[in-house]
């Protein structure tokens, strides 16, 4: 199994419009590309699209007729999940702590985005206190 890797801001729009289509030729993906950030090259995205592919273990694709339509290998939210463990594991040595300053740092939140995490840390820590053979 590939070991999640970290994507590029580009690789993340492409994932981002075949997680909202399901799955998309190379024209399709670019003409998505053209419309939300500009100018950007069939070749590029083609390139793109096999390195996320080959290398990446990101997309998959099939053939139908002369065209290659991609497909996201996995569900945004386990992409993302797998993104965020490397991220954190990579940058923050695993540290949730830091992690959480680093965030609040960044990006204030609201008092209802408060409210909401305090309920997560809540349920977390309820969650861990519960006894291994009671789950």
């Amino acid at each position: 199994m590939r070991k999640a890797q970290m994507v590029t801001d580009r690789e993340l729009e492409i994932l981002k419009i075949l997680w909202a289509r399901s799955r998309a030729s190379v024209r399709e993906v670019q003409e998505d590309l053209v419309k939300s950030s500009g100018a950007v090259a069939y070749s590029t995205v083609q390139t793109l699209l096999n390195i996320m592919e080959d290398k990446k273990g990101l997309v998959r694709h099939v053939v139908e007729g002369r065209t290659f339509v991609y497909y996201p290998k996995k569900s945004p939210e386990r992409t993302i999940r797998e993104l965020t463990r490397r991220f954190v594991d990579r940058v923050f040595d695993g540290a949730l702590d830091k992690v959480m300053v680093a965030l609040l740092d960044a990006h204030p939140p609201s008092v209802t985005e408060l409210d909401r995490m305090r309920k997560m840390i809540e349920e977390a820590r309820q969650s861990n206190d519960t006894p291994a053979g009671g789950r």
